[in-house]
């Protein structure tokens, strides 16, 4: 893992760790993540990669007083994301605000044994996202969001709407 790296997980944990301590609203889920290549990577670039997909996910959010709630993702695809050719999973954090409607900032890495570089760990990523979220049942939400992925936090406001994602999860409250 890069220095980069460590400083952006090492940076989360300390964000993360004093929130989860207090008394709050805690929810699980599971959920899709649709994805789709950008329309100027060529189908010879791909190789193996697949150019869409989904992937599935694992959710938990902690909501303290107010508006602000943590995000805590592991996405898992099969083969063909984040420009591996093997199974990768995704470790990620957001850092949301609102209750229905929300936006929000986060970080990830994708971890992989088919990086044509041989790494295991991608450099950390950044993701802008906004959403919806339903109540379905008592306990029980559906969130419906969009997201987009960049290599840099200050490429966030740059979104194109050909590299925004569709995500969608079902979460019970406890």
């Amino acid at each position: 893992m890069t220095r980069t790296g460590r400083i952006a997980v090492a940076a989360v944990l300390m964000l993360a760790l004093p929130a989860l301590a207090s008394a709050g609203e805690h929810r699980i889920g599971f959920g899709y993540h649709y994805w789709k290549t950008l329309d100027t990577i060529s189908a010879t670039d791909l190789g193996e990669i697949d150019d869409n997909g989904y992937t599935e996910l694992v959710s938990y959010q902690y909501l303290p007083a107010g508006l602000m709630k943590w995000e805590f993702d592991l996405e898992y695809a099969k083969k063909g994301f984040g420009g591996a050719t093997d199974k990768a999973y995704s470790p990620q954090v957001f850092l949301l605000f609102g209750r229905n409607l929300y936006a929000g900032v986060g970080v990830g890495m994708t971890k992989s044994d088919g990086f044509a570089s041989g790494d295991t760990w991608s450099d950390p990523w950044y993701a802008a996202r906004a959403g919806i979220e339903l109540l379905l049942l008592p306990k029980i939400h559906l969130d419906i969001n969009a997201n987009y992925r960049a290599d840099a936090f200050s490429d966030l406001n740059d979104a194109k709407s050909d590299t925004i994602t569709l995500g969608a999860s079902v979460r019970l409250a406890f």
